[in-house]
C-alpha cells in the first residue's frame, strides 16, 4: 500500500511517501501554498502520480490533548484533500512524533515532521500485523 503523510501548515506542508511492503519512508519536497485549495490541488497531483492508497495527516493537538485553532485549519484542509483525491485522510496525533529525530544537516523540518508521522504510523501498523 502506498502512503502519503502530510504535516499541514498555513503556508508550507511537509510531505513524505512510503509503502507498507518495504517500510521505507522518503521525504518529498515541502509544498508552498497560500490557500487550502491550492494545497489540495497539489496533493491530488501527488496522489495520482504516486498511486497513493492512503493519506495520513498530522493533527496538531495542544499538549493537553484538546483541539486548538490549528486543528480546525488542518481538518478543513483535510476535507478539501478528501474531496479532491477521493481518499479519506487518517489523522495522527502529532504529539507522538516529537521524540523521533531525523537529524541530517540542512534537512527540511517540514518534510522531517512528515517522515516522523509516517514512521510512527508504519510502526503501529507493523505492531498490529505481527
Amino acid at each position: 500500500m502506498n502512503i502519503l503523510a502530510l504535516d499541514i501548515g498555513l503556508r508550507r506542508t511537509g510531505i513524505s511517501y512510503g509503502e507498507t511492503k518495504s517500510g521505507i519512508v522518503i521525504a518529498l519536497d515541502t509544498m508552498q501554498h497560500t490557500t487550502p485549495e491550492e494545497l489540495s490541488e497539489q496533493v491530488k497531483i501527488i496522489v495520482k502520480s504516486k498511486k497513493i492508497d492512503h493519506v495520513i495527516i498530522g493533527l496538531p493537538l495542544l499538549p493537553s490533548g484538546l483541539e486548538g485553532e490549528q486543528v480546525s485549519l488542518v481538518k478543513a484542509a483535510a476535507k478539501m484533500i478528501e474531496n479532491e483525491s477521493g481518499l479519506t485522510p487518517e489523522f495522527l496525533d502529532e504529539r507522538y512524533t516529537t521524540k523521533i529525530h531525523f537529524s541530517a544537516r540542512g534537512s527540511d523540518p517540514d518534510a522531517t515532521a512528515a517522515c516522523a508521522l509516517l514512521t510512527v504510523w508504519l510502526d503501529r501498523k507493523n505492531a498490529i500485523d505481527i
